[in-house]
């Protein structure tokens, strides 16, 4: 009973953010929801009390945006690209390690490219899969954002292109590839941005890489470019009304 609960608000909560609904009013989803809760009288209990624990999830989420915004958005340490100024920014919870992230990359490149004017991404990097290492990709990468701009689009782009997860040897191969090994170290600020970065994943209640926040909603895990454009494009469209 417990999955079936938690399928039922995993379902509401994608079909609240669902490009689907965009398209239908305020009392027509709730309509929807009605008949969904009336046809399964069953687990009407269950799906109240869990959805009583998602809104106080919810509200602690919120919170958390609240207090991180500048943090997330206002941040020169977060690698971006596209729209300086942008209608609509795409912040992206990633990892250099992380085969779906490798994936979404050029999905979001293309989503950025598609709306030059309107879309901004930042990158957020949370090393999840080299944790227990002080050098790692994150921390180079950074490390090269920081100080070197000219310099980091194409370590970050051989730092997604490896396949895996990476190591001291293949950070020095894209080091020494770009002349960017003096930025091989454990350098403590930027061990710091990386920790704080984690600290925000966390309090996100987010649990794995990638995860995108959308104007203020969490889309966990990999989208497809057309699941994604719907998506946006619904968002730009309300944002212009």
């Amino acid at each position: 009973m417990k999955f079936i609960t938690k399928s039922i608000i995993t379902l509401l909560v994608t079909l609240a953010f669902s490009p689907v609904t965009f398209a239908m009013t305020k009392q027509e989803k709730i309509a929807d929801i009605t008949q969904m809760l009336e046809t399964n009288e069953g687990i009407i209990d269950s799906v109240h009390d869990s959805l009583a624990a998602y809104i106080d999830q919810q509200s602690s989420f919120d919170k958390t945006l609240a207090e991180s915004h500048d943090f997330i958005y206002n941040n020169p340490h977060h690698p971006w690209y596209g729209a300086e100024h942008p209608k609509l920014t795409i912040v992206n919870m990633t990892d250099f390690s992380c085969p779906w992230c490798k994936k979404l990359d050029p999905v979001l490149r293309k989503i950025a490219d598609e709306f030059p004017n309107d879309i901004k991404v930042i990158n957020i990097y949370i090393p999840l899969k080299e944790r227990d290492s002080p050098l790692n990709s994150a921390t180079f990468g950074l490390n090269v954002w920081n100080n070197d701009k000219e310099k980091y689009k194409a370590v970050e782009e051989m730092l997604i292109s490896k396949p895996g997860i990476h190591n001291v040897r293949s950070i020095m191969k894209v080091a020494k590839k770009n002349k960017a090994t003096d930025y091989v170290s454990s350098d403590s600020e930027i061990a710091i941005e990386v920790a704080e970065n984690y600290n925000l994943f966390t309090r996100l209640g987010v649990r794995g890489t990638p995860a995108m926040l959308i104007d203020g909603t969490l889309l966990p895990g990999y989208l497809p470019y057309e699941k994604l454009y719907q998506i946006v494009k619904a968002k730009l469209e309300e944002k212009s009304k």
